[in-house]
C-alpha cells in the first residue's frame, strides 16, 4: 500500500473514532473546537489524534464534565486530565486513549486554551499547512514519519514539516543529521517559509 494510501486509511479511522465518540460536538458545547496536527494534514501514521478548543474562561471540570461519559464506553481505556496553566503551554490538557482494535490503540490529545492565549497554536498552521503540502513533499514527510516509528524514535512532527518544507531534505538519513542541530525541547512557532505550491 503506499505511502498516501495509507494515510488516507489512518484518516477515515481517526474520523469515525472522533464521529463515535462526539469528542467535537462535545467540545463545541463550551468553546470553538479544532482538529488539528497530522490528523488535519492528512499526514498520520501514529495513532494519534490532536484537538485544540478555545473558549472565554477555561473550565477544567467543565471539560471533564462533558467527557465524562465516555467512561461507559468499553473501548475508552484511559481519561486523564493535567493542569498546564503555569507553565508555557499555558492550559489543560485532556488524554483518551481508545482501543480500535487490541493491537491498536489510539491517542486523542485535547487542549482547552483561553480565547486570549498567546504563543504558537496548531490551530493557526493548519491552513498555512494544507497550502503549502504538495503531493511530493507529503510522501517525503510520510517516509521519514514512518521510518522514525520503525525506529522507535520520537521526535515532534513539526521538524518534520520543517525540514521537508524548508530545508528540502527528503530523506530519514538528511532529517537526523539536520535534527541534531535543532532544540526540539521548546515550543516552536515554526510556519512555512514558503508556498510550495
Amino acid at each position: 500500500m503506499e505511502l498516501l494510501e495509507r494515510a488516507s486509511k489512518r484518516k477515515v479511522t481517526a474520523m469515525r473514532i472522533l464521529e463515535e465518540l462526539k469528542l467535537i460536538e462535545k467540545w463545541n458545547t463550551i468553546g470553538q473546537a479544532y482538529v488539528v496536527g497530522a490528523t488535519a494534514y492528512d499526514l498520520l501514521v501514529d495513532q494519534d489524534i490532536d484537538i485544540e478548543t478555545f473558549c472565554v474562561r477555561p473550565n477544567a471540570e467543565e471539560a471533564m464534565s462533558i467527557l465524562s461519559d465516555l467512561t461507559n464506553n468499553p473501548k475508552v481505556l484511559e481519561l486523564k486530565y493535567r493542569n498546564y496553566l503555569e507553565t508555557p503551554f499555558n492550559g489543560y490538557y485532556f488524554k483518551i486513549q481508545y482501543e480500535q482494535m487490541p493491537s491498536e490503540i489510539w491517542n486523542i490529545d485535547m487542549w482547552l486554551f483561553s480565547e486570549s492565549r498567546n504563543g504558537p497554536l496548531s490551530r493557526d498552521l493548519v491552513p498555512i499547512m494544507n497550502d503549502s503540502l504538495t503531493i511530493e513533499s507529503r510522501k517525503y514527510i510520510l517516509n521519514i514519519k514512518e521510518e522514525l516509528l520503525k525506529k522507535s524514535l520520537v521526535l515532534p512532527s513539526i521538524y518534520v514539516y520543517s525540514a521537508v518544507l524548508d530545508h528540502d531534505i527528503q530523506c530519514t538519513e538528511d532529517f537526523l543529521n539536520w535534527i541534531e542541530q535543532q532544540d526540539v525541547d521548546n515550543q516552536t512557532n515554526w510556519r512555512p517559509s514558503k508556498n510550495n505550491k
